[in-house]
Parts: C-alpha cells; sequence; structure tokens
C-alpha cells in the first residue's frame, strides 16, 4: 500500500513538473505565436496533457493542476477567479476529454491497444473544446478584457495544432525505433 502511494505520489509530481517545464519551453521557442498572456497559436504542452493523461489517468490530471497553479500566478496575477480556476480547466481538459471518450479499462495495456490515430485526434479535439471554451467562460466571467471570440480561436487553434504536433512527433520517433 505504501509503495502505491509512492508511486501515484510519483506520476503527480512527474506530471506536474513536466506540465511547468513543457510551459516554459512552449514560451521561449514560440513567444513570436503569442496572442495574449497564455494563449499561443502553437501549444505543444496540450498534446502532453492528453499524453500523460492517457498513461497516468487521474494522477497527471491531478499533477497537470497542480503544476498550473505555479504558473497562474505569473499569468493573471491581478485576476483571482483566472488565477484559482483556469489552473483545473487546464489541468482537468484532457481527464475530462478521455472520460467521455474511452471506455474506463483497469489496464494501461488494454487503453494502449484502443487507441487508433482517429481516437487521439478525438481527445486531442475534445480537450481543446474543454479548454479554450472553459478559459473563455472565466475570462468573460472574470472581465478580462479583450475579443473573447477571437481569443477562443487562437486558444482552440493553438491546443489543436500543438497536440497534433505532439502526438505525431511521437508517433514518427515511435515508428523509428521499431523500425530500428
Amino acid at each position: 500500500m505504501t509503495q502505491l502511494f509512492f508511486l501515484r505520489s510519483g506520476y503527480v509530481l512527474f506530471c506536474a513538473f513536466a506540465g511547468i517545464l513543457a510551459w516554459w519551453l512552449n514560451g521561449l521557442l514560440f513567444e513570436r505565436f503569442q496572442v495574449i498572456d497564455g494563449v499561443n497559436l502553437i501549444y505543444w504542452p496540450h498534446g502532453l496533457r492528453v499524453v500523460l493523461t492517457i498513461l497516468f489517468e487521474r494522477y497527471a490530471a491531478i499533477g497537470l493542476t497542480l503544476g498550473a497553479y505555479g504558473i497562474a500566478g505569473f499569468i493573471w496575477p491581478e485576476e483571482a477567479l483566472m488565477r484559482w480556476i483556469a489552473p483545473a480547466v487546464g489541468g482537468c481538459s484532457a481527464y475530462a476529454a478521455m472520460r467521455l471518450l474511452l471506455p474506463e479499462n483497469k489496464s494501461i495495456s488494454s487503453r494502449l491497444k484502443g487507441l487508433s490515430p482517429s481516437v487521439l485526434i478525438a481527445i486531442g479535439t475534445v480537450s481543446a473544446l474543454i479548454n479554450a471554451g472553459g478559459h473563455t467562460m472565466l475570462r468573460i466571467v472574470s472581465a478580462v478584457e479583450g475579443d473573447h471570440g477571437q481569443e477562443f480561436a487562437a486558444m482552440l487553434l493553438g491546443d489543436l495544432l500543438g497536440a497534433l504536433a505532439l502526438l505525431y512527433l511521437l508517433k514518427l520517433t515511435i515508428g523509428r525505433f521499431e523500425r530500428g
């Protein structure tokens, strides 16, 4: 029981650290594609959310949410609602999409066997819709100034492009190792 607790805690910490690192690297690599604070036209960390969630399920959602809380103060220092609720939206969007689209399996191997490219794209798309829609609703409720329609479209596009880029990069990498 203790070993299982430490293993799951390790998953949470790994996902939190991976989420923070991915956010930081994305900011460095794609700074010129930033539309507003927290919204990029290419946001590959969203693909990482999908991958981590498929691998670690709710432990990824917990870790990604905790990591996002570490970042939220930098992005929205003045908007309390955004700082406290947006991390949960982003951290849990891939988990919510996975629960909507995949049957609940007990083992990771059965979950991975059922992942076709179309299922991965569907999870990435639904989670991007949840993330962009949730963030946009929070911006509206928080009375954050801006063109909310344009921000929604930019965030949706960034999440989709980033998820597709990361998922296909992983697919190509795995293909190279299999051909070896």
